[in-house]
């Protein structure tokens, strides 16, 4: 879990974060799902954790609304919880717990699934917002957005 907790935070965490940032972000991560991913679909959102959206595409032609409805949920865990969707459901996993025991949410609300990573900068100790990929297996989701987090900070 600690390993899960370090990776998202190394990638998650940059020295700014702004709508060019949020815009060249979210463009590497539609190419890299278009060169690593060609025959799926997928949706990629950024939203600030006031609510914002500074990026939101689709990417493919099997994407509906439930999966936009998957990212609304990931991301709430994110903004609710501090961590990773990801972490949160491995974090669940391990307790034997649902999201209700666990957690005291709603699976209405939330979704521990892997996909949603916390956005940080350096200059401030919160969460910013959250950079999500929903569309593939959970953890696929959740290793390309650190993958692409990690990709976008070597610049």
């Amino acid at each position: 879990m600690k390993q899960i907790e370090q990776e998202e935070v190394s990638a998650g965490t940059l020295r700014e974060f702004n709508l060019e940032a949020a815009w060249k972000l979210g463009m590497l991560a539609r190419d890299t799902v278009l060169r690593a991913y060609p025959d799926e679909s997928v949706v990629i959102d950024i939203t600030l954790i006031s609510g914002q959206v500074l990026f939101h595409t689709v990417v493919g032609t099997k994407c509906t609304t439930d999966n936009d409805e998957w990212v609304r949920r990931k991301r709430l865990t994110v903004f609710r919880f501090g961590a990773s969707s990801w972490y949160m459901g491995q974090k669940l996993q391990l307790k034997g717990k649902s999201v209700e025991d666990g957690l005291f949410v709603s699976e209405a609300d939330y979704a521990c699934h892997g996909g949603s990573v916390p956005i940080r900068i350096t200059s401030f100790d919160g969460v910013v917002g959250a950079f999500t990929i929903s569309g593939l297996a959970q953890k696929q989701d959740h290793d390309l957005a650190i993958q692409v987090l990690e990709l976008f900070k070597q610049g």
